[in-house]
């Protein structure tokens, strides 16, 4: 990719060129680099589409998971079934709180 950036024409300008933005041109040879790639062929590139696609999947799994729990949870409960180990929570409250970070246990 090729990018000229003319700014001969700002020097010595006053207030009268300060709203002229530098101009960037591409050659008209200059082919335009598809969507998430940047770079000509063999030189630097970018490729952000499998990132985020990666981080899309990740998030609709976690997602999937969390409603999941609340669902068993929210079952849990109405049934009468769901029990809290008070002395547990207060252990994680006390550990999370210390810097030890105790982790969710399902």
């Amino acid at each position: 990719m090729s990018i000229r950036i003319q700014n001969d024409s700002l020097a010595g300008t006053g207030a009268s060129g300060v709203g002229r933005a530098d101009e960037i041109s591409r050659p008209a040879s200059s082919p335009i680099p598809s969507p998430g790639r940047s770079g000509p062929k063999g030189g630097d590139s970018v490729d952000i589409s499998s990132l985020s696609q990666s981080v899309a999947a990740a998030s609709t799994a976690q997602d999937a998971q969390q409603t999941g729990r609340i669902a068993r949870l929210s079952a849990l409960y109405r049934s009468g079934q769901y029990s809290i180990d008070s002395a547990q929570v207060s252990q994680a409250m006390v550990s999370q709180a210390l810097g030890g970070g105790a982790g969710e246990n399902d």
